[in-house]
């Protein structure tokens, strides 16, 4: 038989429990009121969008790591990459003073881009607005451009054909190294033979083919060159007087013009 210490206390047992089931009603209570509390801050709150972005340069750069898009301004230019190698090592001081838009394809060769840049000097000054199209592996194809100093203005489009090798390859057939600079480069091209240098050049680096705009004297005219870079036909509308149109052979002397007789 039992003595009375062993009997269970029921009464303390089911205040406890009672006491617990309150604290555990209050954890709960709390926890969704701090639910509800953040749910209606997150649906009230505004996105946060900054008005206005000021950066000096910004790089836009697929997964890789690799770039995409370059915005600079005149002090923070990119230098121009094919096949992970810079072209010219020089081209960022070159560049510099003009604001930029470079732009590159998805594997990090530079493709073109923007260029917008003025300088001021005691002789006057010098402006150019240009946007230019690469061809693949190579330099400029398409050029739109707008050149301007004291002197007059040069405003047009410009067409060129590139080779199919890549322009790292035409630097090494002159024997110099990915980022030689533009010095380097017009020096070997110069110590090619006079004979073949013009050759050699259309070879490596192409042409212009065509170029449709207006010009310092007041004309605008339309040239569309051959394969050698000749003129062979001339579309020329002075800013007063008669337009004409001239079709060269190639040397250069006019076998038809319209209208007949009019200025060469």
């Amino acid at each position: 038989m039992s003595s009375e210490s062993e009997k269970p206390v029921v009464g303390t047992d089911y205040a406890v429990l009672r006491r617990q089931i309150a604290r555990l009603q209050l954890v709960v209570a709390c926890v969704a009121i701090l639910w509800i509390a953040s749910t209606l801050w997150l649906l009230a709150r505004q996105p946060a969008i900054p008005p206005v972005l000021a950066v000096e340069r910004l790089d836009i750069v697929e997964p890789d790591g690799s770039l995409a898009l370059v915005l600079a301004n005149s002090q923070r230019p990119v230098a121009a990459t094919i096949g992970g190698e810079v072209i010219s090592r020089d081209q960022e001081e070159r560049r510099r003073g003009t604001p930029s838009m470079i732009m590159f394809d998805g594997q990090g060769d530079e493709v073109g881009g923007l260029l917008l840049g003025s300088r001021r000097s005691d002789n006057g000054f010098s402006a150019v607005r240009q946007f230019t199209l690469d061809a693949f592996g190579q330099d400029q194809a398409v050029i739109l451009r707008h050149i301007q100093d004291p002197r007059g203005a040069t405003s047009g489009l410009a067409v060129s054909v590139r080779p199919g090798h890549s322009i790292l390859d035409a630097m090494k057939e002159l024997g110099l190294p990915p980022g030689a600079t533009g010095a380097e480069l017009q020096a070997a091209i110069a110590a090619l033979p006079d004979e073949s240098r013009d050759a050699r050049r259309r070879e490596l680096f192409g042409v212009e083919r065509a170029f449709l705009g207006a010009v310092p004297t007041g004309n605008t005219h339309l040239t569309l060159r051959d394969g050698q870079g000749r003129r062979r036909i001339v579309i020329d509308v002075p800013e007063d007087g008669e337009p004409s149109i001239a079709i060269l052979d190639a040397d250069g002397q006019t076998v038809a013009r319209l209208p007949e007789g009019s200025r060469p």
